[in-house]
């Protein structure tokens, strides 16, 4: 059995296949693929909406770490729930629901509705989540080694992987998951590989963000030492919060 994911912390509509921080004792991720632009986007019908204009629009996302960015650095926005997969969001949209969408760049060009993107987001204020703009393959861990071996060599991408691996055991120190505002991105320097991750508040009044570096070969330790400076800077606090919130 081979599973694909897109963004590690979102969920596949086509097959239904729950995210998670943390994989079942039987599967394991065997690739990544290579990584797309990684920005959350603002995608509208009504061309010239931008979230700094001012203007006061109402913006549709189920994501809670958009909805606490959106509180924090944009409070005069409304914010709607807004479920479905891409398709089921745009008919909403057009349908006067709100008047933009909240959206990964990378489902948004991947389904070929670039057209619709009105802005794209700086990722010193939206930082994305984990893994998003890359498809991870997962599999059952006996499936054959030779097996295996093609999968990676046929999609694998190197430099993605290395970022992956710091993100994803960042938000495993963390015990994130997709109903925790948390974020984390990578990204691959001269000198090895560059964090930047953190967690905000589900009302958007306390960010904790913080950057490190290391070299690529301690992508692992990289991620769980972001974690635990974000926990020591009031991070579990947070946690906590959040927790008995949702």
């Amino acid at each position: 059995m081979i599973r694909f994911w897109i963004g590690l912390c979102r969920k596949s509509v086509a097959r239904g296949f729950l995210p998670k921080s943390e994989l079942d004792a039987d599967f394991e991720i065997i690739a990544f693929t290579e990584r797309e632009q990684v920005n959350d986007v603002l995608v509208s019908y009504k061309k010239g909406l931008s979230l700094n204009s001012g203007e006061d629009f109402v913006v549709g996302t189920s994501s809670t770490r958009r909805v606490a960015m959106l509180k924090a650095y944009y409070p005069h926005i409304k914010v709607v729930d807004m479920r479905g997969n891409l398709q089921t969001r745009l008919r909403k949209l057009e349908e006067g629901q709100c008047d933009a969408l909240l959206l990964a760049y990378a489902g948004v060009h991947r389904m070929e509705y670039d057209d619709l993107i009105v802005e794209h987001l700086d990722l010193d204020k939206f930082t994305p989540a984990v893994g998003q703009g890359s498809v991870a393959i997962e599999s059952v861990v006996s499936l054959d080694s030779a097996k295996k071996a093609l999968i990676r060599k046929a999609l694998n991408d190197d430099k993605t992987e290395e970022c992956l691996l710091a993100e994803r055991a960042f938000l495993k120190k963390l015990q994130g998951g997709c109903s925790i505002p948390v974020f984390g991105n990578c990204i691959n320097t001269p000198e090895g590989l560059k964090i930047t991750g953190g967690i905000i508040s589900l009302d958007g009044q306390r960010i904790i963000r913080q950057v490190i570096e290391a070299p690529t070969s301690r992508a692992n330790a990289l991620g769980q030492e972001l974690a635990e400076k974000i926990l020591e800077l009031g991070g579990d606090e947070i946690l906590k919060e959040i927790r008995a919130n949702i």
